[in-house]
Formats: C-alpha cells, structure tokens, sequence
C-alpha cells in the first residue's frame, strides 16, 4: 500500500520475526521506507535488566543485518504510546537504550488498529487535529490488519489532499538516515543468526509433522486396541472352551538366585485348587535357593540341580522330566492365586489350543517405577494379548505364566537357547506350527518389578534384544501362508511397527513439549500435548476396565510418557545398537528384592486380592482370595498400598501444633501484607518461606509411612479442587467483563489466550487473568499454588538428593536464584517456564530445610553453627536489600534477598519446638489455629478477593474509610468465603464435611486423613 502511493514508513520489527522472515525485511528496504527495533522477543522491557536488556538489543540488531544488511539507531519500546505515558520504568528503558546508542521514537497518534474499530475509525484517529504533524501508530502485523491496508489507501491521499507530506521518522526530525551499511564482522553473524533461526524453522515444521505422523500412530493404535480389546472381553465373558480340564498338572519354575522369592513360588503353586506336581530347577545358583526348597520337605515337589546352562535349558530339563501332558512355566519371582491353575489350562479343552498365556501383573506397586510399569502392563501387555489373541498371532508368553502341551513343545523342539527371548522364541514357534495360542485373562499371576532404573534397564535391553532376534529367526513367516503367515504378518509386523518403529519415533512428542514451552507458545503446546495425552488416557481407562483395576493408577500417566517412556526409548536404542554392531549379549539377571517374603511378614492385614503367603515356619497352605472371571482383580495390590496407610481402626497422627501455629501466623501476615501493602512485613516475618518449609517438612514426613508415589498424588488431589473453585467463579466473571484477545500497550500480560486455561485445570504455569482489577488481585496469589505443586513434584527426588548430599541440595536453589540475579535476570526468557525455575530457586532452600527438620538434621546440628549460619545468611540478604531497594524495603521485589533472609529465618523457627499444650487449653484459639490450617487453601485463595471487596462493601454499608476498617473487612469477607466454601477441602481431603473443623469428631477420619497435609494448603 506504501508502494502504492510512493510513500515511505519506518517500520520497527520485531528481531525474532525479522530473522523468521528476512526477505520481508529486503522488500522495506529496498521500498525506500526506515527499519528500526523493537526489541527480539517483544517482552516488557520494564521488568528486565542486564543480559536480557543487552540480548533484545543486540538481536534484533543481528536479525537486521542478516536479513537486510544495515544497521539502525531507532528504538521504540514493546507497549510504548505516546512521551506523556512514560513512567519511571519506562523512562529506564529509554536511558538504557540511549547508553547502546539508541534514539527511542514515541508516537503522537494511535491508530488504534490493533482493536479493528473500522475503516473510518482507523483513518478518524490518525488524522492529526489543527494541521498538526505527528507520528502514527500503525500495526502490519499480530493478526488481520485487511482494515489497516485499506484505511491507508484513504488516509494517505486525504493527508496528502490537506498538505501533510509522509516521510520516515529519521528525516522528519532531522537525523542523518536511520539505516546504515553493516560491517563484514557484523554481517557474518547476522547472516549466521538468519540461518540459525531458518534451519530452526525447518526443524520445527519437521517435528510438527512428525508429531502429527506420531499422534496418528498413537491414536489409531490405541482406539484399534480398545475396540479388538473390548471385542476380545465380550466374547470371553463367561465363554466355556469345553467339559472342564482337570488333568494334573506340572509346574515348572527355573531358578538362579532366586532365593528371595522362590518360597513364595512354590507355596503358591502348591494352594491351586488344581491337582499340581512342582518342578524346581536350579541353574548353578551360588545363594542357596535349591537348598532352602529343599529344606521345606514340601510334598509334591521335586528339585532339580544342573550346572548354570541358561534359562531355557533350565526348562527342556523340566519338561524332560515333567510327569503329566499339562505343563505350566512360570518365574522364580511370581506367585499364583489359587484359581490361576485351573484356569490356565481350562483352554486346552479346545484340541486346537496348543499354548495359553497368563494374565500377569505387578505386585510391588508400592513405589514410583513400579507403578508405572504396572501402567505399562496393563495398558500395553495385557491389552496386546486380548488383540493378539483374536488375529491368533500371539507372539509371546510371558515367563511369568503361561500353560503348554508337552506334546507341542516337543513338537517344536523345546526352547531354543539361540535367543535371549526364550519364551518369544518359543511362542512364535507354535503359532508357526498351526496350534492356536489364547490370552486367558481370568488366570491372574504376580510377578516382582525391577525396582531400580538400572535394573529396569538391564531388564528391557534383554527382552528388546531377545525379541529382535526371535524376529529375524522367524523372518521368513511374513511372506510364507497359513498359520505361519499369519503369525508373521499379524504378530512379527505389529511388534516392528508398534513396539520398534513407535517406540523409535516416539520421543519426538517429547522434544516438541520442550521446544514448545521454551520458544513457542507454551499454552499451546501443552494443550496439544495434553490432548495425546487424553487419547491414551481414555485407551488407558477401558484397558484399567477391562483387566478389573482401580484407575487411580491413571494419573501417572503424563510421568509415564514423560520419564518412562525415554528409558523404553534408550533400551531399545542399545539393543537396535548391540544387534547391528553384532556384539554378543549374555543374560542378564534381575536382582529380587524378596517382596512377597516381606509382605508375609508385614505384620499389618491388608484387605487385596494379592496372594498372602504363610510364614516360612507354616504348612504349605496360602491365604488368598480368589478372582473370579469377570473381575479380574476387582480390589488389586493398590489395596495393598492404600489400606496400610487407610488405618481406618486406627487413631490418626497427633497434630504437630508448632508447625500449626507457625502456618497460621504465616497466612495472617500474608493478609496483612496485602491488605496494607506494607512492605517490611516481608522482613518480620518471611511467611512465605515458612509455609514452603512446613509443606516440605509435612511431605518428608508423609513419605515416611506411604509411598512417595502416594503422597504426591494425594497432595495434588487435595491442592486442586478449592482451585477449580475459584476457577469456576473467576473465568466466567472474567470473560463476562470483557476478556480482550487482543494484545496492547495498556493489557500486555493480560490476553486471553484460550489454551492458557488449561492452566486453570492444572496449575503448571500461572492461571491466566483478564485485566479487570478483581481477577488482577486475585491471580495475584496464584503463583504461590504454582510453585507449590512444582515442589510436590519434585519432593520424592529432593528428598532423595538431601539425603545423599545434604548441604550441595541445600545451597543448589540459592546459588540459582544468585547466578540469575547476577547475570541480568537471564530466567526471564524463558517465560512461564523461567518464572516457576527462578521461585523453584528462591523457596527451594525453604522447602529443603523442611526436609531436614523432618530428618532430624536440624535438631541434631550445633545450635552455635546453626545460629552462625543463620545470622549470616540474614545478614547477607539484608545487605542487598539494602543496597538494592527503590524506596521501601519489600523483599518481594528482591529475590535474592527473599532467598537469603527466608533461608536464614526458616531454621531456626524449625528448631525451635515450644510446648504447645496451652495452645488448645485457651478458649476458642486452639480451634482456631485448626481452622485456619484445615481451610487453608481456601483462605489463600480468597483473600485477596476479600481485600478487593473490602472498600466497595464499607462504601455500600456507609462506613467510612480507615485502615482498621478496611482490614476488619477485609478479615469479614475473608471468613464468609472459608465459611461457605471450605467444605471443598474436606472433600478433597476425603474427610467428613465440617462447618468449622477441630469440633469433637474431628479426629474421626472417614478416609485416608493424612490430616498433617495441611502443608499443601499453604
């Protein structure tokens, strides 16, 4: 439109933009118009200092000589109007920029283009009034600007028709031209950048479309596995494969080293409600394992010694020997119910059925790993064989269960020592054979997880490795007919599409989830990972249905395609690795950690379906109770983990009323704070450190009973719904009022972004806010539930840490918070992701002494040294308070400060431990301390709502303004909303509602009360 009129501008770009697009850049320039900088990123360039003040500048300074080759002096400021707007941070930036060189270009005229008013409207105000001249603001970019393109073509020949001459802003006022040749040295590096960001872009759209290729794969997999799935579960409800099988069978069980569990095993085995002989062969084991069977003189029960030859040789020596047609081969680590037997072969009444897989699941779910390989089994295992099952191209039985003709196995010639995947090996040969193999989901078995990542690892690489090489043996079955091309185009080619092939392109999801939340739109991005992440969820949940599992487990599941998934991705790279490179790879064995011989020894009853095994010193007899077809394990080994901390027979935990009353203090000045505004409160008492120490102390304590696993889900469980709350009041309100799109110099952080309410669900990144004054203040607060779920999440590795290296765990966030302050705030880039990294480092000290008062390292420390080096730290950060305040002293404005102050504080409120018995023998305080702690959540979030209603409620009621007014107020509206919405909590917390809680029952918990979480209300 320029062109058109043969008029000039000068356009002041954006670096990022301009590097994205250079040739645009070449085409203004070469138009005869002016370009000129606005920054890289378009941040508010108020709030950053140092580095990232040098990088915007330096940048987009780059991006112009790489795109056009010149320079520019001209500057104007992201959500910069007109001289008379400016402030005093603005005004900071202006010096800024004048010290690298710049000239900062205000406006006269807002077009207002932005906010799409019109034709007419636009060309109205950039019309100057009285003849005067003047410096237009108009927008090409951020949108449809088709009304700013058409307002030129009847701005300009109006002005024009008036006398008005267009020019650039450099010959308007008189400097010498805005853009001048760059120099070689700076022309190599702009030219660098330029290609740096274009070969980024083309990354990116590569990862765009490999993500979509992906997800396909991903959905498509998952809806055709619940649809077969589901198909597979209806014809197999309450089917009958014939006259019941009561042929005696022969358990097989292969040991080396498998003292740890092998007691378990065999007494098990020897409870099935079917007629059972027990083979035990011991491979060379160096612990003992043939010997302690031995010494059990359990009848029925034959062991087997033979030097170490492997486990399939192993299990040729027990058919060998086996006394009956029926075989059953199961792990040294797994233990049967007493149905599983008769179950399993209940197939074999059916002639064609030559093999029959278990049902296997997880039994030790009690920690992080486990649980989500528990995940993995039932979504992935268990589901793949209902399918496989219904195309008969089963490709594996599993070790930990499975039934077998002995006619069959000697058919195929036994099992192959020619892979590490014996039992794949074997399972395709059979198929290949003609003899249909089934999935029987109602033979459950339980089997022990690597605990440790080593050993997961070690695990995996074998059977990755075993199963790639079973594949190339049996190669030939794709192209082949019958059953052995069946087997091979069903089975092998699903296994290389959906456990090779995905698995390999699958961390590309992940890649753009961290691409995405550092250099796109975060919001964005997590709503897209959010949205596989619900189609594998609602596949998960049929999958949890189908086998009969609680789908409480389920909300592992973002940790699941986040952490899990990469370990199954770097196991499978090593073995495609160790198979290409040709290097031979021996077995691995996986060190038992013995867990169903501790849980016979547990000496608390557990109410699950997991098989209990009797004491060494009993008969051979075993308490279990039976799962019965169609429900497969209605209440499962998560029973297990959950009724050892439900203790509903038991009182729950005493209140520790110290902490009580620190987090009661705590909340009380936060109210203060924010009705006042005074900021040498933040001195007196450092609340929020304080309420950051209690909930890591709380949750150091909790993992001391319950599985860490446990504790975190708990704690989100009861930290989200008083949030949803306020959600559903707040974002109604919010777009009711007027929740613009659009953004501009006057609502800047303030655009709705329609993804960014994601955040109001799960509170990764701070919930968004409009920029209506009461959503304003009450967002504000939100940051606090931010950062606290990021502890939550990270405590299980903290606590870890701590406990290795205490003091490097310890200083770890204060010499971040420290670094960042130094060089300029450079977190600030990164947005949400560097604002919760930069609150991570100022309250993790906090949140890890509450982990060392918990472990006692506190208390056991010298109070001389503890006094020395809290006294330094406060005195450390109040010299660069001091020295780094404008006006009043408010350590929210100085992290580092927070940090070192908080850091020096917390300790020693935590080592000190007053009696606290005369806290509930005074009336009425007592009661509420626990109120305040049991509401409050609840009384965070709705305070500041309070103290925005507080005025405009004196005003209505005709009391007039004074500062005891408005905080009594302030504390009235306050108590209104725990009132009536603090229920939310006792429900979250699965407690019975109360109206005001520490009445007589409130020590009565209904379910699980875990009643010293209220650290996570803090």
């Amino acid at each position: 439109m320029l062109r058109k009129h043969d008029v000039g501008g000068t356009f002041f770009v954006v670096g990022s933009m301009a590097a994205r697009h250079p040739e645009l850049i070449r085409q203004i320039r070469d138009s005869g118009s002016e370009l000129a900088a606005h920054s890289f990123t378009h941040p508010d360039l108020a709030g950053t200092r140092g580095w990232r003040f040098d990088r915007e500048m330096h940048e987009t300074q780059l991006a112009l000589v790489g795109g056009a080759g010149v320079t520019t002096r001209l500057f104007r400021p992201p959500f910069s109007s007109s001289p008379e707007a400016l402030d005093d941070p603005g005004y900071r930036v202006v010096r800024e920029a004048g010290q690298f060189g710049y000239v900062s270009v205000f406006t006269d005229l807002d077009s207002d283009d932005w906010n799409k008013p019109g034709v007419d409207a636009i060309v109205r105000n950039s019309t100057p009034e009285n003849g005067e001249g003047g410096i237009v603001l108009l927008h090409d970019a951020g949108g449809d600007r088709s009304q700013t393109v058409a307002a030129l073509d009847v701005l300009i020949p109006k002005l024009q028709a008036q006398g008005y001459r267009f020019t650039t802003v450099s010959e308007a006022v008189g400097l010498p031209p805005g853009n001048q040749p760059a120099q070689d040295n700076d022309t190599l590096a702009g030219s660098l950048l330029v290609g740096l960001v274009g070969v980024s872009m083309v990354v990116v759209t590569v990862l765009k479309w490999a993500l979509i290729v992906v997800g396909g794969l991903t959905a498509l997999r998952l809806m055709l596995l619940v649809v077969v799935a589901r198909r597979h579960a209806r014809q197999r409800k309450g089917v009958r494969w014939g006259e019941p099988v009561t042929d005696p069978v022969t358990v097989i069980v292969p040991a080396y080293n498998e003292s740890a569990n092998i007691e378990s095993t065999v007494r098990s085995a020897l409870a099935s409600n079917h007629d059972v002989e027990v083979i035990v062969v011991d491979d060379g084991s160096t612990d003992g394992t043939a010997d302690l069977v031995e010494s059990l003189g359990l009848p029925r029960v034959r062991v087997i010694r033979q030097p170490n030859s492997g486990k399939a040789a192993a299990l040729n020596t027990g058919i060998a020997t086996a006394s009956h047609e029926l075989i059953v081969m199961v792990d040294g680590d797994t233990v049967f119910q007493p149905d599983t037997v008769h179950e399993l072969v209940q197939p074999f009444a059916d002639a064609g059925v030559g093999a029959v897989a278990a049902n296997v699941k997880i039994a030790n779910r009690d920690t992080f790993l486990t649980r989500l390989q528990h995940i993995e089994y039932v979504i992935g295992f268990n589901v793949d064989r209902r399918v496989y099952d219904l195309t008969r191209s089963m490709p594996t039985i599993p070790g930990a269960g499975g039934a077998f003709r002995r006619s069959v196995l000697r058919k195929v010639g036994g099992l192959s020592t020619q892979t590490l995947a014996e039992d794949t090996d074997l399972t395709i040969a059979i198929g290949r054979a003609g003899w249909r193999i089934v999935y029987q989901d109602t033979a459950v078995t339980w089997t022990e997880a690597p605990t440790t990542v080593r050993q997961l690892a070690r695990q995996r690489f074998r059977w990755t490795f075993g199963t790639m090489q079973a594949m190339w043996k049996h190669r030939r079955a794709i192209l082949q007919r019958g059953a052995s091309g069946r087997m091979g185009r069903f089975g092998l080619l699903h296994v290389m599409a959906f456990q090779i092939v995905l698995p390999l392109t699958a961390p590309v999801i992940d890649i753009f989830l961290v691409y995405g939340l550092l250099f796109l739109n975060p919001a964005e991005t997590l709503l897209l990972w959010t949205g596989m992440l619900a189609i594998q969820a609602v596949g998960g949940f049929f999958a949890f249905k189908m086998d009969g599992e609680r789908t409480s487990a389920l909300w592992l599941l973002p940790a699941q395609q986040l952490v899990y998934r990469q370990l199954m991705y770097l196991a499978l790279v090593q073995s495609m690795t160790a198979a290409l490179s040709g290097i031979p790879v021996r077995w691995q064995r996986m060190r038992r950690t013995g867990f169903f011989r501790q849980r016979a020894a547990r000496p608390v009853a557990m109410k699950t379906d997991l098989p209990t095994v009797d004491a060494p010193a009993a008969t051979a007899s075993v308490s279990m109770t039976p799962v019965s077809p169609g429900r497969a394990s209605t209440v499962t080994v998560d029973n297990a983990v959950d009724t050892v901390d439900n203790r509903r027979d038991r009182p729950g935990p005493a209140r520790e009323r110290w902490l009580d009353v620190l987090r009661a203090v705590a909340l009380a000045r936060v109210v203060l704070y924010h009705t006042t505004g005074w900021g040498w409160l933040s001195i007196v008492f450092p609340a929020m450190g304080v309420m950051f120490a209690a909930g890591g102390s709380l949750a150091t304590k909790s993992m001391t009973s319950r599985p860490a696993v446990d504790v975190v889900g708990s704690r989100i469980r009861r930290l989200l719904p008083p949030l949803w709350v306020l959600g559903i009041v707040l974002v109604p309100l919010m777009l009711l009022h007027g929740w613009s799109t659009v953004q501009t110099g006057d609502n800047g952080q303030y655009v709705l972004d329609w993804a960014e309410l994601l955040y109001w669900i799960f509170p990764i990144f701070d919930p968004p806010s409009s920029d209506w004054s009461l959503a304003v203040d009450a967002t504000a607060v939100l940051w606090y539930v931010r950062a606290y779920l990021w502890f939550v999440l990270l405590t299980p590795m903290l606590v870890r840490a701590f406990r290795r290296r205490p003091v490097v765990t310890l200083l770890a966030p204060l010499a971040l918070v420290a670094l960042n302050t130094l060089a300029g705030s450079p977190l600030a880039v990164l947005g949400p992701v560097g604002s919760g990294v930069e609150d991570f480092g100022i309250y993790g000290a906090c949140w890890v002494l509450g982990i060392a008062h918990r472990d006692g390292v506190l208390k056991a420390m010298s109070l001389r040294l503890l006094l020395a080096l809290a006294a330094g730290a406060i005195g450390l950060g109040g010299w660069w308070a001091v020295t780094h305040s404008t006006g009043e002293t408010d350590l929210n404005d100085i992290p580092l400060a927070q940090a070192l102050i908080c850091a020096g504080v917390v300790p020693l409120l935590l080592r000190g431990s007053p009696s606290m018995a005369w806290l509930d023998r005074t009336p009425g305080l007592g009661r509420l301390v626990t109120v305040v702690n049991s509401r409050a959540i609840t009384l965070y979030l709705w305070h500041n709502v309070a103290i925005a209603l507080a005025v405009p409620v004196n005003e209505w009621l005709g009391i007039p303004y004074s500062i005891g007014a408005y905080f009594g107020m302030s504390v009235l509206l306050t108590a209104v909303a725990v009132l009536s919405l603090g229920w939310v909590e006792d429900i979250a917390a699965r407690r019975p509602l109360q109206f005001l809680p520490g009445g007589p029952k409130h020590d009565e918990p209904r379910r699980r009360p875990d009643r010293n979480l209220v650290g996570a209300k803090s």
